[in-house]
């Protein structure tokens, strides 16, 4: 899999406190991405099981139950999320995966048969390509009001609407001199 970074512990990202990854690579150019650094799909690819390793070690040292996939779009990489997530499922009480690729889109196929296995292993999946104008604040958890939050594992649902209740969250973190922001930004706050 082709990571730009991870983070732990996030509480920005959905309830409880989280381990982050982001992939690399989204071919849907939304204007106004977050992450536009995040979309070249290039960089070197680590194996899907020592990433599944320290993923899971991460998890354990710090207490996270809950695992978010962000990017980029995680679905772009079918081939290499499917394994991964096989291979920390039992590590994690909850996993939340965001893509550009609407439901939808994902059961006909647009991420290939693997990208349709992956759902096997998703607890919450927030989907659909971001949308500027439609950029609001009650809008948690997901950047704009198009984008739909999908409760693949029906019991978990309470938990997340406890937490949407707090309105956005947006965390900084500072690594080697750089601060990376995490949480869904206010339209004009990206300005």
């Amino acid at each position: 899999m082709i990571i730009e970074r991870v983070l732990s512990p996030v509480h920005s990202l959905g309830p409880g406190e989280r381990v982050c990854l982001w992939v690399k690579g989204c071919s849907k150019n939304c204007e106004g991405c977050i992450s536009p650094e995040m979309q070249d799909p290039h960089g070197r690819a680590i194996d899907d099981r020592a990433l599944g390793d320290v993923i899971t070690q991460i998890a354990r040292r710090s207490g996270c139950r809950g695992l978010t996939v962000s990017g980029g779009d995680p679905l772009e990489q079918p081939q290499a999320l499917l394994p991964f997530l096989e291979r920390v499922r039992d590590s994690f009480d909850d996993i939340l995966v965001y893509t550009g690729y609407e439901l939808s889109e994902i059961m006909d196929g647009a991420a290939g048969e693997t990208g349709i296995e992956c759902l096997r292993y998703i607890d919450v999946l927030i989907d659909g390509r971001y949308q500027k104008k439609l950029n609001t604040p009650d809008c948690v958890l997901r950047g704009s009001s198009n984008q739909k939050i999908h409760f693949i594992n029906k019991e978990i649902k309470p938990f997340y609407d406890e937490y949407m209740k707090r309105g956005r969250i947006v965390e900084s973190f500072v690594h080697d001199n750089v601060t990376v922001i995490t949480g869904i930004l206010n339209e004009e706050a990206q300005e």
